[in-house]
């Protein structure tokens, strides 16, 4: 019974977002949240289906792994439910994110991407410079300490150089005219985010946003490269970035083999993607909750996502994120390290501070809130800048599956700034007037475009 049940949540979930993507796109910030989301539910499912019958003896929980998830997934399906409401409330029929661009609006696109890359470049180079992570023992560790460390009065502000820079010679793709220049922009997002990045993925991110901003501004071209043989090749450049991005960031040296390329590979996926995974960990904490409520009290989620984005060398106080030296709530084993914040995810984030109530009350403000930003910066009379600014948003996790709403407010600063530097030096660096004009075409005048 408590199979079936799960079965019947899980697919409930799963046609939920399916439901934001369809109606709300997948390259909104709602939309792109409920794939990842998706893929971790679905991963965890099937991993989970897959281990009880062959090899149940490894679950934590045995056959009880299943009434462990119920719960938790009702409150995915009420919370999306509610988001799905806000943003009804303010933005009912939202214009269309991806169409079909001019030929002058790829080029200011591009014009864009290129500005983002320059930026981003520099940022990363300032990173290993604050760092010392080219005199260090291992380059990867001193990066790593923007990430995950201590990264100073600075933040983490400028760590997220290298994934502006990836984002920016995604912008390149949709207006490469040849094969040669497709491939070397696309060559450059996968070294810079294997080799300025010290997290354990490599490429699996880059082509997803090459695929997604091409879907965005190019959608021809897009789906001239939709084929399966092209999905699988993508597919397996992934997997093998994260077994060399494993490799580089192993602090054990051992031959390269087959096996221990599989160990890498399956190692980091597991952590994420598998029934040990972030989800696994979201259902852990939503059931300890009640025990530990007293750690959140006086609502620290909302509080830190109010404040986030304030530097460190303006408060010098500024605390750490609520979810710090909380392992045991998240972690299938209960262990616990010093100075990590565990994922709690989207849904562990907002029903943190209260239950149920602040989670339908964050939810909801979360709605209107994209709601009125995709309207704003998205719609039918926008300016070109603030749609790449609201794609770009919606990339880098505005409604973060993992850290949830506590970087909601840092990352669109952070995003919506880089924006309004990449627009200044694009204006300046060429000197005839580039004339953004809408970004969206009514479909009727849409078809006569194109037929003609």
């Amino acid at each position: 019974m408590d199979i079936l049940e799960f079965l019947v949540l899980t697919l409930c979930l799963l046609g939920t977002f399916c439901l934001v993507i369809r109606v709300r796109s997948i390259a909104s910030v709602e939309g792109f949240c409920a794939f990842i989301l998706g893929l971790a539910v679905l991963t965890d499912a099937a991993q989970l289906l897959l281990d009880y019958n062959l090899h149940p003896s490894t679950l934590p929980l045995r056959g009880g792994e299943f009434a462990f998830r119920s719960y938790p997934t009702m409150l995915h399906i009420l919370a999306f439910a509610v988001l799905l409401a806000g943003l009804f409330l303010v933005n009912p029929r939202p214009d269309p994110v991806s169409r079909d661009f001019s030929t002058n609006e790829l080029r200011f696109v591009g014009y864009t991407g290129a500005a983002l890359a320059g930026l981003g470049l520099i940022m990363a180079g300032i990173t290993i410079w604050l760092t010392g992570a080219l005199s260090s023992s291992s380059f990867f560790l001193g990066i790593n300490t923007f990430r995950a460390g201590d990264p100073g009065k600075t933040g983490g502000f400028f760590y997220r150089g290298s994934d502006i820079a990836v984002f920016g010679l995604a912008l390149l793709l949709p207006f490469a005219r040849k094969t040669s220049q497709f491939l070397l922009s696309l060559g450059a997002m996968l070294f810079v985010s294997l080799f300025l990045r010290a997290n354990k993925g490599g490429f699996e991110f880059p082509i997803l946003w090459s695929a997604l901003v091409l879907y965005t501004y190019n959608p021809r071209r897009f789906w001239s490269l939709a084929r399966p043989k092209v999905v699988l090749a993508c597919a397996l450049v992934a997997l093998l970035g994260i077994g060399i991005k494993s490799e580089l960031l192993s602090k054990n040296e051992h031959a390269l083999t087959m096996d221990t390329l599989v160990t890498d590979v399956l190692g980091p996926m597991g952590t994420r993607w598998g029934d040990d995974g972030v989800y696994r960990g979201y259902c852990q904490f939503v059931n300890l909750w009640p025990k530990y409520r007293y750690l959140f009290a006086g609502y620290p989620e909302a509080k830190f996502a109010l404040t986030a984005w304030v530097p460190r060398m303006i408060d010098e106080d500024k605390q750490s994120q609520p979810t710090t030296g909380l392992g045991f709530m998240v972690h299938s084993d209960g262990h616990i390290y010093k100075g990590e914040t565990p994922a709690i995810g989207l849904i562990g984030s907002v029903y943190a501070d209260d239950g149920l109530y602040t989670l339908v009350l964050y939810m909801f403000i979360v709605g209107i809130g994209l709601g009125i930003l995709r309207r704003w910066a998205a719609g039918a009379t926008s300016k070109l800048q603030w749609h790449i600014s609201y794609v770009m948003f919606a990339f880098f996790g505005g409604l973060a599956n993992e850290a949830g709403i506590t970087s909601f407010l840092y990352t669109l600063g952070l995003i919506f700034g880089a924006n309004i530097v990449a627009h200044l030096a694009v204006i300046a660096l060429y000197k005839r007037r580039i004339n953004a004009g809408p970004n969206w075409v009514p479909l009727p005048d849409r078809q006569r475009w194109i037929a003609s």
